[in-house]
């Protein structure tokens, strides 16, 4: 994830690969475009899911699934504690809300970078 990429790196590096898959012959374009359909992310819906859910749901969403088990393990076992009456507990949701306003506030270009690899990966799976 590279979030201080700019957007408009971003959009050239789209265009690039949507040009390279136009060169495609007509049966390798088909395939990449119907592993594309299954494979890709709505950054709508990733953008929702950060902004609605706890624990991680968000990495869930994307197929990161180590990285949403220990979100969901931290955040389980911070709110426990607080509830426990370990002040120290709040230690961890907050460095938890640290971690996570960056994928808040950047969760569109995340997913369109998600896409982007996911993207490449099939291109590449398909040219073989």
């Amino acid at each position: 994830m590279r979030l201080l990429e700019p957007l408009e790196e971003l959009e050239k590096k789209e265009e690039y690969l949507r040009q390279q898959v136009n060169t495609l012959p007509d049966e390798q374009r088909k395939a990449y475009f119907k592993e594309l359909k299954l494979r890709l992310k709505d950054p709508d819906t990733y953008a929702a899911l950060n902004w609605f859910f706890l624990g991680g749901v968000h990495h869930f969403y994307l197929g990161k699934y180590p990285l949403f088990i220990a979100e969901l393990v931290l955040f389980v076992l911070g709110v426990t504690g607080l509830f426990l009456g370990h002040m120290s507990a709040g230690l961890i949701i907050l460095l938890l809300v640290l971690y996570e306003l960056p994928h808040l506030f950047f969760s569109q270009k995340i997913a369109r970078q998600h896409n982007y690899e996911v993207s490449c990966e099939i291109y590449n799976e398909v040219r073989r």
